[in-house]
């Protein structure tokens, strides 16, 4: 007869599993929050109105990032739109998990009355505390090379889209305001956004696009910038220089899609070989069998 405590403590084993891995695949958009963003009308700030209160987890994450040692890719956390906060409380979440892990099956092992070294789990929980401590870089990582991909797709369009405006006789900061409320995307979100921090500022528009890029390390948003600020101080027609900027970012883009479709065939070959073989083989066996055992 199984054991309850069996029965519970495999339940719970499946529960972390499945907890883990909803944590680790990339959580679908709160489609509420974006259509507040959307349409939300601006609201003054009143003296007396209270601060907003972070949640718990915030302000551990706040203390993490103070530690010493603690190092946190800013840049990539930028691109996909995480806090630092938030980014240490799931690398100490995945550090607890590796560490409570082994002890947990050790636990297991013993009310399964199953022999399993008592040393084992004291040892297996430090190092896989600190493996699953880095899992969260290598996912951040990730997210950002797939988001930097798609903000260079987005800066190709809004090229094009002050191209244009800047060809329907709009000015220089009015052609980026412009072209960047076109976009719905979180990319030209973050653009708008860069835009109106200048502004409040009392600067240009192409100020607030250079400090975005130097945030994010996007060069062909520097290019924007540099090329609008030439527009709007020498007075220079840069339709011609948007759509070439454009267009050679889209040929960069191609050519680096293209790289990763030829390197995901290359790696394709060995599986496909492997399986030809084994279909050979199949297929010749039984005639070789039949050819040495027919005396």
């Amino acid at each position: 007869m199984i054991s309850p405590w069996a029965v519970l403590a495999g339940a719970a084993v499946a529960g972390g599993v499945a907890l883990l891995a909803a944590e680790l695949r990339p959580a679908p958009p709160d489609l509420g929050s974006a259509l507040d963003r959307l349409h939300r009308a601006p609201v003054r700030e009143r003296s007396g109105a209270r601060p907003v209160r972070t949640v718990w987890y915030d302000r551990l994450g706040d203390r993490l990032t103070a530690s010493p040692g603690a190092r946190i890719p800013y840049r990539e956390l930028s691109l996909i739109g995480r806090t630092p906060a938030r980014f240490m409380v799931q690398k100490l979440m995945f550090a607890l998990i590796g560490l409570l892990l082994p002890a947990y099956l050790g636990a297991m092992a013993a009310v399964m009355d199953v022999g399993l070294p008592v040393i084992l789990p004291v040892l297996a929980g430090p190092v896989l505390a600190a493996v699953l401590w880095l899992v969260p870089d290598a996912v951040a990582r990730g997210e950002a090379k797939e988001a930097r991909i798609e903000y260079l797709h987005a800066i190709a369009s809004y090229l094009e889209l002050v191209a244009l405006e800047r060809a329907a006789d709009c000015g220089p900061a009015d052609s980026l305001i412009r072209a960047a409320a076109v976009g719905r995307g979180a990319v030209f979100r973050r653009i708008s956004e860069a835009i109106e921090r200048a502004a409040t500022d009392r600067l240009p528009p192409w100020d607030g696009l250079e400090a975005l890029a130097t945030e994010l390390d996007l060069t062909p948003l520097q290019d924007v910038a540099d090329i609008m600020r030439i527009s709007g101080t020498d007075g220079a027609a840069v339709y011609d220089t948007l759509r070439a900027r454009a267009k050679s970012l889209r040929a960069e883009l191609l050519a680096e899609d293209l790289a990763r479709a030829n390197a995901d065939s290359e790696r394709m070959v060995a599986p496909g070989s492997a399986l030809t073989m084994l279909m050979t083989v199949l297929i010749a066996f039984p005639a070789l069998y039949q050819m040495l055992h027919s005396g």
